[in-house]
């Protein structure tokens, strides 16, 4: 079975897509690029490493990002944008000079079951996303919900109710999102603790959960979601749902300034505060006979 290339030989086709996609492109941009470039099938582009749980396409490509700014093919202007620096346009010139007869075939590769060590290399740009995302795992799930609510009213979200009750398709709460003064629409919402992918059933669920209740959706997870479950909610005649997994929920995180420090750190107090305002807000609820 094909397998993903080894983190050296990415090098190569992560400056390649950045070179396809005109120069410039943001994180998820270049891994779709890559997996398209690639031709990986759905099994091998969600590989797990199977110790840290890690996807190894995205761990590789953004191994490769970070080792090409190192060499000064790759600029990041902007978080999560990257872009080819004159070095990099003419190292990928000739790239695609050398490979218009590739075979695919004789790339170096690696069994990500035989490879796991490579799941535990630490990237500079993704250290504190890691220790973000570790540290949400490790919240009680009353204080997971609170920080899902807080979240959403931060992204202009008003009258956030979190349900979670069992057997509602996975439906976790509703909110109404506000589009500045004139227009606003009720969205249905799911939020995943999860650290394994969120798969195709899951959104499928989701969607059925919310016909006649809503026209928008939105699932948000602390991992990743499978290439199916994308390509679920692109079906045409499906109500529209937007799919934010951990790298986009850390990055709004770092933006809205919750639980990360302006030197890009996990503001270890903050999440200790919320675990104390959970405990307290559940305290409240009780006396006043409040309830989700």
């Amino acid at each position: 079975m094909q397998q993903i290339p080894s983190q050296e030989a990415m090098k190569n086709w992560t400056l390649l897509a950045v070179h396809q996609l005109g120069g410039s492109g943001h994180n998820l941009e270049i891994e779709e690029q890559v997996r398209q470039m690639l031709h990986l099938p759905d099994e091998v582009s969600d590989q797990l490493y199977r110790d840290s749980r890690r996807p190894v396409l995205e761990h590789r490509v953004a191994f490769a990002r970070s080792h090409l700014k190192r060499d000064g093919l790759l600029d990041n202007p902007k978080r999560s944008v990257w872009v080819l620096t004159e070095a990099g346009v003419a190292r990928a010139n000739e790239i695609v000079s050398q490979v218009k007869d590739f075979d695919l075939s004789q790339l170096p590769a690696e069994d990500p079951a035989e490879a796991d060590t490579q799941g535990d290399v630490r990237i500079i740009e993704d250290e504190w996303r890691e220790d973000l995302l570790s540290r949400i795992l490790r919240l009680s799930p009353n204080a997971f919900e609170r920080l899902c609510q807080r979240l959403l009213r931060e992204n202009g979200f008003v009258q956030v109710q979190v349900t979670g009750r069992s057997g509602d398709g996975g439906i976790d709460g509703h909110g109404v999102l506000q589009m500045g003064r004139l227009i606003s629409f009720p969205v249905l919402f799911q939020c995943k603790r999860w650290q394994n992918p969120v798969g195709a059933s899951v959104v499928r669920d989701f969607l059925g959960a919310m016909l006649g209740r809503a026209d928008r959706g939105l699932i948000i997870t602390t991992s990743t979601f499978t290439t199916a479950a994308r390509e679920e909610v692109s079906r045409n005649g499906v109500p529209p749902v937007d799919l934010v997994d951990g790298h986009a929920l850390a990055e709004n995180l770092r933006e809205l300034k919750l639980g990360v420090k302006e030197i890009v750190a996990v503001d270890q107090e903050w999440f200790d505060q919320l675990e104390s305002w959970t405990s307290e807000a559940t305290a409240g609820d009780a006396i006043f006979g409040i309830s989700g």
